[in-house]
Parts: C-alpha cells; structure tokens; sequence
C-alpha cells in the first residue's frame, strides 16, 4: 500500500505518540509512508529552507524512511496556521498527484483535516479519519464553535472512523459519524522501550536532589487547562508526609501557574519541575515514581480521550491512580488493576494508600501484562494495516 499520513503538527518537533508510530510500522512492513505536516513553532527564515517534499529517517525506527511534504506556510505560528485553512486544498492536490497514495490517514481537524476530506472525495482516494481527542475543546479559543463543526463535517464524511478508544467513538457517533464506517484500532506501544536499569534510576534521583527511598508521585504530559494539576498539587501539600515527592514531567500553558502554587503552598523544597524529556530518556524519569498519576478533569475532552500516558506507565511497571475516565474504563473495565478516583482532588490521597500497600510490585507487573496484551505493536499495526485494507478494497 501506498498510505499518506496528515497531521496540524509538526513531525519532526512533536513528542512521539502515534502519529508516528503507525506510519513507521506500517513502513517495516514494506509499505510506501508519505506524511504531510505543519511545520508548528518554525520561524519563517527555517520555512524559506524547508523542502516541499523530502525523505527522512524515521524517529521511532530510525532504519525505516518516510517521504515528509511540508506544504508552504508564511511561518509556522498562529497566522500562518490561519492562512494554511484556506490555502491547504490546492497544497494537498498536489501533494496527492504526486505521491500518489492508496489510501490517506489523517489526524487533523481544522488547518487541513476538513480540505482533506474535500480533495479526497474529488481525487476518489479514501480517507481515514483517526480520531484521538475533542479538537474543539482541547484549548480554550474563541475559534472552538467552528472546530467543532469542522468535526462534525469530517465525522459525517470521511470514508472511515477510527478511533483510538471505544468512547471516543462514541462520541464520533454523537456527532453524525455512521456506525457502519466507525471502528475502534488501539494504539501502539513498544513496551520494551519502557524497561530500565537501577543505577539510570539512582543516577537521576541523585541528579533531581530526591532521596533514595523517598515515596514519589509521579506526573507526565502537557500542563493542559484540564489537568487537574492544580488539585493535585494543592492536595500534595495538604497530605503530604515524610520523605514523599511530587515529580512532574513536561510543560505547557499552566506552567507558570503551577510554579507560582507551588512557591505560594511553600512546598519547592519536594516538588520538581522536570521539564519536557525526550523520548528516549523518558523510560527513566518514569522510574522515578512510586505511583504515577492522571488526575484529568472529568469532561467530555478528557472522558473521551485516551491518555497515552496511561499506558506508557503501565508499560514501565507502574501502579496508577487516574479519574475515573471513560475511555480507560471502556478499555480496561472496572476490574483492572488501575486504581479510579473521582476528582482530580482524590488523586493524590489515592497514591499515598499505594505507597504502602504489599502487593505494590504485583499491581506493577499487572498493569505490565496488561499493556503487552492489548497494545503490543504487532497486533496494534496488523489491526490497523488490515483496516486500511478493507477500505482501499471497498473504494475499487
């Protein structure tokens, strides 16, 4: 097959998560991968050296190459993004005619996801939408009325839905999405990546300044309006005891805010601010934590999504508290060993039970098994290959 991926983002700059890691999977197995990007965050001096179209090495299978398409944008901020919505359809013909694909993915919603469903239909190539999240609720903007039927108009037409949780397509379905043309694909997630030694583990406690046998909480991801990362904090300095630290990894819009709590609470001296980490040294801050956490606000952004998270803590041998989210319990189920809470500000109290509970390594080595059931690559990949399958066959 010949699959063009398109995604709002930058591929190059964007932490990994899927968008990745479908395209260079299905390129070991010997499939033709094109990905379209938006080149986010370049200034527009790098946009005057960036190729229309070049050929990379992947970032999740470094042996494994990709033709990347970055069509021409003025800058890669907040106007040029605007401008790329109503010049993108005559970028994605070209992009189309030229690599020629069988079949076309796509994970964007306003800047270039409903052009796509557009030139596809007039190209007669089938479109998969892969729907990961609520696009209209993610940020707060004024623009969130017009994402959302920006959704509803890709939902209603695209070839195909796949969503990466069975509420997120529930909710694809609530918004004019045919049962018929609707699936659910898990993610991918190589769980050998998420295994550690004890001296990197003693190396970076040493490094952040946190005691060996301290109890740590541990957090991962963007610093979204939605986090529950205040409550979580607020709750840390309210039950915090002993040797017990709050580690959070990442960044985002509430960054600002949450150092600001942390300084007005007087709890620095426990709490670290790790900052963003690559993808490779991420396996190790993971084992940091005694438990991690997910204390996402309730709502239909956070219920319907899938915090990849999650399962990247279970892969690295973590206990987890999370809210109580749609998504993780139509995957998991009630019964599994991942402990639900349900608000943000339970979250932290939940985690101290864990810290001294004795069956804590067995709940790690549950959450291990788990993953590597329901999320290995192979069956992630071959469920995913096979769909696009279906549907370049129900095109001809």
């Amino acid at each position: 097959m010949r699959i063009l991926f398109l995604h709002e983002v930058n591929y190059l700059k964007k932490p990994i998560f899927e968008m990745h890691e479908f395209p260079e999977h299905l390129a070991a197995l010997g499939h033709i991968v094109g990905f379209v990007q938006f080149p986010e965050g370049e200034s527009r001096a790098s946009l005057v050296r960036t190729p229309f179209k070049l050929q990379i090495q992947g970032r999740v299978l470094t042996n494994q190459n990709l033709t990347l398409y970055t069509p021409k944008s003025s800058s890669g901020d907040y106007l040029g993004r605007l401008l790329a919505v109503f010049t993108f359809k005559a970028s994605l013909k070209r992009i189309v005619q030229d690599f020629e694909p069988d079949v076309v993915v796509s994970f964007s919603v306003p800047t270039s996801g409903w052009q796509a469903v557009q030139v596809c239909k007039k190209l007669r190539v089938p479109l998969m939408f892969r729907a990961l999240d609520v696009s209209h609720k993610i940020r707060k903007s004024v623009l969130s009325p017009l994402i959302k039927i920006a959704e509803k108009y890709i939902y209603k037409n695209a070839a195909w839905v796949s969503a990466n949780n069975p509420a997120m397509l529930d909710y694809c379905l609530s918004l004019g999405a045919k049962r018929a043309k609707g699936s659910v694909e898990l993610p991918p997630l190589d769980v050998s990546h998420f295994s550690v030694t004890k001296a990197n583990t003693t190396r970076l406690k040493a490094q952040l300044e946190i005691p060996s046998s301290a109890n740590v909480c541990l957090y991962m991801g963007s610093f979204f309006y939605f986090s529950g990362l205040p409550e979580l904090i607020t709750a840390f300095a309210k039950n915090r005891q002993g040797n017990e630290y709050l580690v959070l990894v990442g960044g985002g819009e509430q960054k600002a805010e949450l150092r600001n709590l942390t300084a007005k609470l007087e709890i620095d001296a426990w709490v670290r601010f790790a900052g963003f980490v690559s993808f490779e040294e991420l396996p190790n801050y993971l084992s940091l934590a005694t438990v991690a956490v997910n204390p996402m606000h309730r709502s239909t952004v956070s219920n319907a999504a899938f915090p990849n998270k999650v399962i990247q803590y279970m892969a690295a041998k973590l206990p987890v508290v999370s809210t109580r989210l749609d998504g993780l319990v139509q995957t998991f189920g009630e019964d599994s060993s991942l402990v639900y809470v349900e608000t943000s500000g339970e979250v932290y109290q939940a985690a101290r039970k864990l810290f001294s509970n004795p069956g804590l390594a067995k709940i790690g080595e549950s959450n291990l098994k788990i993953v590597n059931e329901k999320f290995s690559i192979h069956n992630a990949v071959k469920a995913m290959e096979l769909r696009l399958e279906q549907l370049i066959g129900a095109s001809r």
